[in-house]
């Protein structure tokens, strides 16, 4: 019974990683979109987004199920507690993605002035990195890698304030519309990248069974965040390649499968039978 649960708990691990790899994923595939004006691509990464949204509420439904059946404690409630937070990230940031996916759609054949485009793949690349950190984070347990993620954010929210100041220097004759719009996917991305930064301190919960946020950690040697790490489940570990697997479909993430493994996790474990822009 308990190593069922344990398969369960893991198996909810792992497809939260991968579903955070789709959304990585899908935001590149969106602004490559934006920049190539690729209203077709737009469009499949609409439907992806909605098809990550309801992936997102099957693992949601999952983790409660869980909790009612099974009445965890400790680092085990604490997972389930991680994975519905962190789920709920995830569903606000596929929202974001939907919406730069519409903001293709909306600024194709349009002429975005004042090199904007240039400053939004810059700013792309910024968040790329911030998620590829997260996950990083979470398939290594790590909490030395999650209080890097305020200073991986500080550059996004840095060109993000660049836009403005782009903007506020446009001319009459420039396309004010086409402008907006991507001052409106600039924001998304902004907004990315924050949502996932929270995840991270999520993170530190699930960790350490203490309420502290990255912040709070951003003084701390190492070796006292080592320190504050609490005992954890098996689900933690139990796996690992399977989540290495997931994560490494991400473009900014290269882990290493790990040499030695707890037994991998059936495929088919824990499944169940079962024209504004989004709201933030």
């Amino acid at each position: 019974m308990r190593e069922q649960f344990d398969k369960e708990l893991a198996k909810l691990r792992q497809d939260l990683i991968r579903i955070y790899a789709e959304l990585d994923l899908q935001l590149h595939e969106a602004m490559d979109s934006l920049i190539h004006e690729d209203k077709e691509k737009a469009k499949k990464v609409r439907r992806a987004t909605h098809e990550i949204d309801q992936e997102s509420m099957k693992l949601e439904e999952r983790a409660y199920n869980l909790i009612v059946l099974q009445n965890p404690v400790a680092s085990d409630l604490r997972l389930l507690q991680f994975i519905i937070y962190v789920n709920f990230n995830i569903q606000r940031m596929s929202n974001h993605v939907r919406n730069i996916a519409k903001t293709t759609e909306r600024a194709a054949g349009h002429k975005v002035p004042g090199g904007m485009l240039d400053l939004l793949a810059s700013l792309a690349h910024l968040v790329y990195r911030v998620l590829g950190e997260t996950v990083r984070a979470i398939v290594e347990n790590d909490l030395n890698t999650a209080t890097n993620l305020p200073e991986l954010d500080e550059p996004v929210d840095e060109l993000y304030r660049t836009f403005f100041k782009t903007f506020n220097k446009l001319k009459t004759e420039d396309d004010i519309e086409a402008a907006s719009r991507v001052m409106m996917a600039a924001r998304m991305l902004e907004r990315i990248s924050d949502n996932s930064v929270e995840v991270g301190d999520r993170l530190v919960f699930l960790l350490t069974g203490r309420r502290a946020t990255l912040d709070d950690l951003q003084e701390l040697e190492p070796e006292e965040l080592d320190d504050m790490q609490a005992a954890q489940g098996l689900a933690l570990s139990m796996g690992q390649k399977e989540v290495v697997k997931a994560a490494n479909q991400i473009p900014e993430v290269e882990l290493d499968s790990p040499t030695s493994s707890w037994p991998a996790i059936p495929a088919d474990e824990g499944d169940d039978d079962d024209d504004d822009y989004d709201d933030d």
